[in-house]
């Protein structure tokens, strides 16, 4: 699973790597991103391609309350899973991350590590998205992390890890009448040699945890 990312990248980055308008939100950067808290995504509707704040944890449009939410979605299943296909068809987003992390088991616990592209930059990570209306017309947007199988970069620490869209597929996966046999074409895991790791600090296990130093080797 993706269960923690960062996103350290300028506002301007943000807008010129996504090609997006000016953002309408305070952005700061961000070492520890976790389940529960508002993240940057980036979504296309009738006005065009933008950038927002939705919440971490996908609550679907009939659920009878807010909950925790699903945090990630398998990409086998996504387009079949109730709770997902329908977002999955025509609610695709982008997750602007520059790392992310996975924590290897041992017989001294979990250890964390931080993934990061090789060349540096932003990744892109291939989400859905949904509004959840309550009783008393509250919204609520949220957003989950698509998985794939791992690839060789991360296999060794995990058998899971987020789905990384390259760039020239970011148009078809926020395009909503994109056909689904398209969209498979992209949802694979990244090429070996795309990402690398370091271990880091187990003070990131920590949700309330912030600062570059989660992202340094120890």
């Amino acid at each position: 699973m993706c269960g923690r990312y960062s996103l350290a990248a300028s506002t301007e980055e943000l807008v010129e790597t996504f090609d997006v308008p000016g953002l309408t939100f305070e952005h700061r950067p961000r070492y520890n991103i976790a389940p529960g808290q508002d993240a940057p995504v980036v979504a296309e509707d009738r006005r065009g391609r933008r950038m927002g704040l939705l919440r971490w944890g996908f609550v679907p449009s009939w659920a009878d309350r807010v909950r925790g939410g699903f945090v990630n979605a398998r990409a086998e299943s996504v387009g079949e899973t109730p709770s997902f296909r329908e977002a999955f068809r025509a609610r695709r987003c982008l997750v602007p991350a520059d790392g992310f992390y996975e924590w290897r088991r041992g017989e001294h616990g979990r250890a964390p590590h931080w993934f990061q592209p090789v060349g540096g930059g932003l990744l892109a990570l291939g989400g859905i998205w949904e509004r959840w209306t309550g009783p008393g017309s509250e919204d609520c947007f949220s957003f989950a992390i698509l998985t794939v199988q791992a690839n060789a970069d991360v296999a060794p620490i995990h058998l899971r890890m987020p789905l990384i869209l390259r760039s020239e597929t970011w148009d078809a996966w926020l395009d909503r009448s994109t056909p689904v046999r398209e969209l498979r074409v992209s949802m694979v895991p990244a090429a070996a040699g795309t990402l690398r790791a370091h271990r880091v600090t187990t003070r990131v296990n920590s949700a309330t945890s912030e600062g570059p130093d989660l992202v340094q080797p120890v």
